[in-house]
């Protein structure tokens, strides 16, 4: 967490101050996919795939590169059936972090690649009958925790002409530094996007 943030200070401090133009602020949805954590099982069920909204603020200012902050909550809130028995579950991730990216700059369709780092709280709530044995069940769920991540993404961006209200598709291939293995998982996000002149 310390080294996350020394790194977003660091950028942000590159980053020339006052820097309006180039601004764009947005909304964002989408998908987390195939998300593997060696500390968390359901028996026979899976748990990969989280729902996904956030906020992120870009500067396309800087020489080269566009900087993206950004803050995402992703979730999953589902039953279980275990021999009858009813096991609800919720797992939750609010991330926040920075990308660096690399545009390439056309009229209206503007593809780009990079990679970032950021921050994931991530925790895990159920409730479950006292008869139902977790450890029978082959049932494991990890502790809260915060931890480091890392990604890399490529997506477009679409500028209308004359008009401030741009769209964004990413998708991303993301690392969590757990305990014992490294959580991997993909996303798709899709942006709305308000461009300051």
């Amino acid at each position: 967490m310390r080294k996350f943030l020394i790194i977003l200070a660091v950028t942000l401090m590159a980053t020339p101050a006052f820097a309006i133009t180039g601004l764009s602020i947005g909304v964002r949805g989408g998908w987390v996919n195939n998300y593997d954590q060696a500390g968390l099982s359901l028996g026979d069920y899976k748990a990969d795939q989280m729902n996904l909204f956030g906020a992120q603020i870009r500067f396309s200012s800087l020489p080269m590169v566009n900087l993206i902050l950004f803050g995402d909550y992703a979730w999953k809130k589902n039953e279980y059936d275990f021999g009858g028995q009813t096991f609800e579950f919720k797992m939750q991730d609010f991330s926040f972090g920075a990308s660096l990216v690399y545009p390439i700059k056309l009229k209206v369709v503007s593809p780009y690649f990079g990679g970032g780092i950021s921050s994931h709280n991530l925790s895990y709530d159920y409730v479950k009958p006292l008869s139902l044995s977790l450890d029978d069940e082959g049932i494991n769920i990890p502790g809260s925790m915060t931890r480091l991540g890392y990604h890399l993404s490529g997506g477009v961006n679409i500028t209308l002409p004359a008009f401030p209200i741009g769209f964004s598709a990413e998708y991303r291939w993301n690392w969590i530094d757990t305990p014992g293995e490294v959580t991997d998982y993909t996303s798709l996000i899709l942006g709305l996007n308000y461009n300051l002149p």
